[in-house]
């Protein structure tokens, strides 16, 4: 994978109605990427970008979860500090120096 990449395509069709995501992002700086399942990280469309692993997570009270998860993950040779709501759900971080 080349950077920056940003994942194009990300419209579908519900009902008559169109929704949009913004995709997978990964830059030299930031990262916008998918977990799934076992460790793999994804983009919107679910093809893999790289692999992540979860460093901790907490109990929380709110709609769109009742965990937040902390992760690793790695794209190519970078390293991403990630946090979201796990696995399935978007996850934003920045990548880690050195």
């Amino acid at each position: 994978m080349e950077l920056p990449y940003r994942e194009q395509a990300c419209t579908f069709n519900h009902e008559g109605r169109d929704y949009t995501s913004g995709g997978a992002l990964v830059t030299p700086e930031r990262l916008i990427a998918y977990p799934g399942k076992d460790g793999v990280l994804n983009d919107w469309h679910g093809r893999q970008i790289g692999t992540y692993r979860v460093i901790s997570t907490r109990r929380i009270h709110s709609w769109q979860g009742a965990h937040y998860y902390y992760m690793r993950a790695r794209v190519g040779d970078a390293v991403y500090s990630l946090r979201g709501f796990g696995p399935g759900m978007i996850a934003t971080g920045k990548r880690i120096k050195g």
